[in-house]
């Protein structure tokens, strides 16, 4: 069984002999010190440890204007020129990457949106706060907005599936820090979630024919717990947190209890734990998460951000030991 096939068929709820592992995107920095603690020079991590690689591909879903700035300002008609569906979206090089497609085993999802505050031109603190008093004072344009970014984004994907057979759809929502969103839930469940539900009701309508398009991956980098059960509500299915504090309420086994199987799971491994001095430590606290979260189902257990400097060769290899038996455990049944 390949590692694209084990990943649709956890997060499907299918039969499956183990989960994937996959790659935890280590930057070149890290493995060229981890090359000079021991590491082999001819290999990746990913090729030492059997990983399955994984990447986002699609079209640019971000506004076609000079200055990002303008956006919220722009007129419902310049909105709409500004988020315009058209072929020249795709790289340049999108006929060779379908080629580098054919015949994989690298587990690949498709943009689907850029979230809230990126499709509102936000990209610092003066347009951040630009649109969080629109949010208060202009609801109804705001509304307007998203709509329409809704359907580019619906008919971008739609184009995009034309092309690719993924294994999940990608919507990254960058809305939260680690208090919570930056938007209330009611705002966000009233002005966003028509855009979510027209995207997803795009990947609904192709899943006989892309059974990938099935699996809704929101990916978030702060505690969206509060908005969990309008993104459920959209239709979103499956939930990768990183780079996060380690906050109780976004623990992937509280996680787990509150929402139960129809809220799949990737990541939820600790980067402390990966940074523990104690081997004893890794393997205690890597014993507490990962068993009974795979033995839960819908859930592919991995590091919870990119790996950084802080951790050596060493505690990297024994965490991929460590993860590589857990995951063999709970394929035979041990967990």
């Amino acid at each position: 069984m390949t590692g694209r096939e084990r990943f649709r068929r956890v997060f499907r709820g299918e039969p499956f002999d183990r989960p994937p592992l996959l790659d935890d995107g280590v930057r070149e920095g890290v493995v060229e010190r981890w090359r000079g603690e021991g590491m082999p020079r001819d290999k990746t991590p990913a090729e030492l440890f059997g990983l399955n690689l994984h990447d986002r591909i699609g079209p640019d879903l971000t506004p076609r204007v000079a200055n990002r700035r303008d956006v919220l300002g722009l007129s419902a008609r310049g909105y709409r020129a500004a988020f315009r569906v058209s072929r020249d979206r795709f790289p340049k090089d999108w006929a060779e990457t379908l080629g580098r497609l054919a015949g994989r085993d690298q587990i690949i999802g498709i943009w689907a949106a850029r979230g809230f505050f990126q499709a509102l031109g936000v990209g610092d603190w003066p347009t951040l706060s630009a649109v969080l008093y629109a949010v208060r004072d202009v609801p109804r344009k705001i509304e307007n907005r998203l709509r329409i970014y809704g359907d580019f984004c619906a008919r971008m994907l739609e184009d995009v599936l034309r092309d690719v057979d993924p294994e999940f759809i990608y919507l990254g929502e960058p809305i939260s820090d680690n208090h919570g969103p930056l938007i209330s839930p009611e705002d966000f469940r009233r002005l966003a979630l028509p855009a979510y539900e027209e995207i997803i009701a795009v990947a609904r309508e192709h899943e006989k024919r892309r059974p990938g398009a099935a699996n809704v991956l929101v990916s978030t980098y702060g505690n969206v717990a509060a908005l969990i059960p309008a993104l459920l509500e959209a239709g979103a299915n499956i939930l990768w947190v990183s780079e996060i504090s380690e906050l109780p309420s976004m623990e992937y086994r509280r996680l787990r209890a509150e929402h139960g199987r129809r809220l799949g799971l990737v990541g939820g491994i600790p980067l402390s734990v990966l940074a523990s001095e104690s081997e004893g430590e890794m393997e205690r606290r890597m014993g507490g998460i990962v068993p009974p979260l795979l033995a839960s189902g819908r859930y592919v257990p991995l590091a919870s951000g990119r790996v950084r400097e802080d951790v050596s060769w060493r505690r990297y290899s024994r965490y991929r030991e460590l993860l590589a038996k857990i995951v063999e455990e709970s394929a035979r049944g041990g967990v």
